[in-house]
């Protein structure tokens, strides 16, 4: 007998385990796992071959890593996940084309610096987030699902098979925002970057762990801030009635096709290290972006990969929180055609900002309850950019007007140019003195 390809074993080890469930649960589990065994030419007695773990890490790394002489494959390997991609999960064109490439950047990812995070992030439940995972765990190179999980886990799926894509469903229940989860938000920030290890007693001996790995991970709401600098984001919505999408089988032999053609492809392909980025991109986004845009110059998809870049990059997911601040602030300041503000009213302003997330503030590290942000927060995030709340008068200094702490708009400038210029246009022409300001 031959044995199934490796993501199909694992879809027959899950749902062998299945069978301990609920009656419910378990007759759906048996009901798949024999048409699966059927479609791979497999019986009921073949499972004992398929369920033994002796050398299972081998055995998937000879399945997908063959041998045998490389052979370009027969499609585009982009073109055909995009396809896969469409018929199951509702999403924009560039946000298809996203998936599609972060999924075949899972089988090249360790030759490039960083590994993107895949963040599926959603308002409600029924969005499809968990068919993506099926989609993606069908897909991607030594895809690992689970809708929980401890660093344990994580720290052992990565020492017994390195290249292991981890899939994690229902990251809300994580609660990754408490300051006790931070050993998982560190695990799961550090795997972004080649070469980042953690170091763990193991039977006794310090032993280093490597955990450069690609993830994709979902969550209803959102996720830490450090975690979203760090990936790519997928705003998902629920499909409208006249949307009609094809049920996903991952029992269905097509993934195995898909996955010799990709196979095939990441075997063959030549791919530049350090692609052109457009300018719109900086610091993280540039560098999340980098591997896709790679992959989709050797499939000839660049330039439509570019402008799904520079779209998609534009959400202030990507913008540390300290540097949106300073942006939103000029637009207050143009807002109001001012050359200066009190602390007060630039508050005021901030939370008046239709796309401000200054009323649900949750501090710098993204740890705090949701609150709208003061006077003292505005001050302290400001503070490293020696930005200070110093004494204004307003220009015209009446009877009775007296001075306040407060912001001119001249300090922000240098700020401004250094870290926003490239997706905010100024607006300079606009501003105009503010002639009376009150206490």
């Amino acid at each position: 007998m031959r044995l199934p390809p490796p993501n199909i074993r694992r879809r027959i080890k899950q749902l062998f385990a299945m069978l301990g469930a609920t009656s419910g649960e378990a007759a759906n589990a048996r009901e798949k796992l024999l048409k699966i065994l059927q479609e791979h030419a497999c019986s009921w007695n073949d499972l004992p071959d398929i369920l033994n773990d002796n050398g299972a890490a081998a055995d998937d790394l000879a399945d997908y890593d063959s041998k045998e002489p490389a052979t370009p494959p027969d499609v585009n390997p982009l073109d055909l996940v995009t396809t896969l991609v469409e018929r199951h999960i509702s999403m924009s064109p560039d946000e298809r084309l996203a998936v599609a490439l972060w999924i075949l950047h899972t089988w090249v990812y360790d030759k490039f610096r960083e590994s993107p995070r895949l963040a599926l992030l959603s308002p409600v439940n029924g969005c499809g987030k968990t068919t993506l995972m099926s989609l993606l765990q069908s897909l991607a190179r030594y895809g690992y699902s689970t809708s929980n999980t401890t660093p344990a886990v994580i720290y052992y799926q990565l020492e017994r098979n390195p290249l292991t894509t981890r899939l994690i469903d229902e990251a809300d229940n994580l609660d990754l925002h408490r300051q006790s989860n931070g050993v998982v938000r560190s695990v799961l920030n550090m795997g972004h970057t080649r070469g980042a290890t953690v170091c763990r007693m193991i039977k006794g001996k310090p032993t280093k762990i490597k955990v450069f790995a690609p993830l994709a991970i979902a969550a209803i709401g959102t996720l830490p801030f450090p975690l979203l600098r760090r990936s790519v984001s997928i705003n998902m919505q629920r499909p409208g009635r006249e949307h009609w999408l094809e049920r996903l089988d991952d029992t269905s032999p097509q993934w195995a096709e898909a996955c010799d053609q990709i196979r095939r492809w990441a075997a063959t392909c030549k791919l530049v290290s350090d692609p052109p980025v457009p300018s719109q991109l900086r610091n993280r986004a540039a560098d999340n972006w980098r591997v896709l845009l790679a992959i989709a110059d050797d499939l000839g998809r660049g330039e439509a990969a570019r402008s799904a870049a520079i779209k998609m990059s534009g959400n202030r997911v990507y913008t540390e929180p300290s540097i949106a601040l300073i942006a939103d602030i000029i637009l207050v300041f143009d807002e109001r055609r001012a050359d200066r503000l009190t602390s007060k009213d630039l508050v005021a302003g901030l939370l008046d900002l239709n796309d401000g997330d200054w009323n649900e503030w949750r501090g710098p590290k993204e740890d705090r309850p949701p609150h709208k942000l003061s006077q003292a927060e505005l001050a302290a995030m400001l503070r490293p950019f020696h930005i200070r709340p110093r004494t204004i008068w307003p220009r015209n200094r009446g009877a009775g007007v007296s001075s306040s702490r407060g912001y001119m708009r001249s300090w922000f400038e240098q700020a401004w140019d250094a870290y926003c210029r490239a997706d905010t246009p100024t607006q300079n022409n606009k501003i105009m003195p503010l002639a009376e300001e009150a206490a």
